[in-house]
């Protein structure tokens, strides 16, 4: 339950200057929570009866289908192709339009959305909760890292704290913190960083034509 995640925070962070408080650790779980929905995402199933208009109303809680299978029943089961559905904003609100099945057909349908974290529900799994209180650790590190990025060295070389190294400190525990959050759920960050590559195109002069330094046969001797 939620406090026990609280206290795995504090045991994680052991913060015995007093630099983060309960509101802001409450704050830094909330967080944490968000992103271990998207990429654990809660799970709701249910057997839907196919509508004439294809469009699936989404159960409480629930953002986003993962899988459709159809028809139920099979073995091994049977599912839809992803590209057989998609997000659909109506006037009451969003649904899902999905292709492919007979109207007044059933389907099983799992549904994808945000955790419950509180003192009465607790949606998130055992082997997940340090991960969860990881991420919220991270958060945390980075705040103390802002925090105390104004902390300069001491002019008195008796003061034998290194003061700017603090930022740096608890930046680095923020970052092993997050790596150790991916690395628990077997997450790897490089693979899902899309690629990117810069391109220089070369542009036309003023009056529409190609630069002096672009183009081949332009002044020949």
């Amino acid at each position: 339950m939620l406090a026990d995640l609280q206290t795995l925070v504090d045991d994680m962070v052991r913060d015995d200057a007093a630099r983060i408080d309960a509101d802001q650790r409450d704050r830094a779980i909330a967080l944490a929570l968000v992103q271990y929905g998207r990429d654990r995402p809660r799970r709701f199933v249910s057997d839907v009866t196919m509508p004439e208009d294809g469009l699936i109303e989404l159960p409480e809680g629930a953002r986003a289908i993962l899988t459709v299978e159809y028809p139920v029943g099979l073995r091994p089961p049977r599912f839809l192709s992803p590209h057989q559905w998609s997000r659909y904003d109506a006037p009451e609100g969003p649904r899902e339009l999905v292709s492919g099945v007979a109207t007044g057909a059933t389907m099983r349908v799992t549904f994808g959305g945000a955790h419950a974290l509180t003192e009465d529900q607790d949606t998130v799994p055992p082997e997940d909760r340090e991960a969860l209180t990881s991420y919220a650790a991270a958060i945390l590190f980075d705040q103390v890292a802002a925090m105390t990025s104004g902390d300069g060295n001491p002019t008195i070389p008796a003061d034998a704290v290194n003061h700017g190294a603090k930022p740096e400190n608890f930046a680095k525990r923020a970052e092993r913190w997050r790596q150790r959050y991916h690395d628990l759920l077997g997450i790897d960050v490089k693979r899902t960083k899309a690629a990117s590559v810069v391109v220089q195109t070369p542009l036309a002069s003023t009056t529409g034509g190609s630069r002096l330094t672009h183009g081949r046969g332009r002044f020949r001797r």
